[in-house]
């Protein structure tokens, strides 16, 4: 199942004045050197917004973030809590969940949109994981 990113309404705006930005020099001065830098800033931008995401199958937890991807063995997940940890994550808000795995060094933060379906199929998958309590409150 695919659950999107949550997006804060702060990181659409900000994202959206940079991808517009990016445009600027082409319709100010017709600066086609310049949009050679900007553009491909834009399309990364655009990628990030529309393509952020988590994917869970029977098995794996696989964090998409543009063109890039990276899967988690659900097995491997320790323990995940709340958190609005501010560190670059495929997350597009705050209101963020992290994740301790195994085959990780460190952690995972990501932001679904759905939070308690997202938390189900996962503790289906592997009832040993530790859910925090903060995190059991926030939804």
């Amino acid at each position: 199942m695919y659950f999107p990113s949550k997006k804060d309404i702060w990181i659409i705006i900000i994202n959206w004045i940079v991808i517009f930005a990016c445009f600027t020099p082409l319709f100010l001065k017709r600066d086609y050197e310049t949009l050679f830098f900007t553009l491909p800033l834009a399309i990364f931008l655009l990628l990030c917004f529309f393509k952020t995401g988590y994917r869970i199958d029977e098995k794996t937890l696989i964090i998409h973030n543009g063109l890039l991807k990276k899967k988690v063995s659900i097995k491997d997940i320790e323990k995940m809590k709340r958190t609005k940890n501010p560190l670059a994550s495929p997350a597009l808000s705050l209101d963020r969940i992290e994740i301790t795995s195994h085959s990780h060094n460190g952690i995972l933060l990501v932001s679904p949109k759905n939070k308690r379906k997202f938390i189900s199929l996962l503790k289906e998958a592997n009832p040993d994981i530790k859910i925090d309590e903060n995190l059991k409150e926030s939804f």
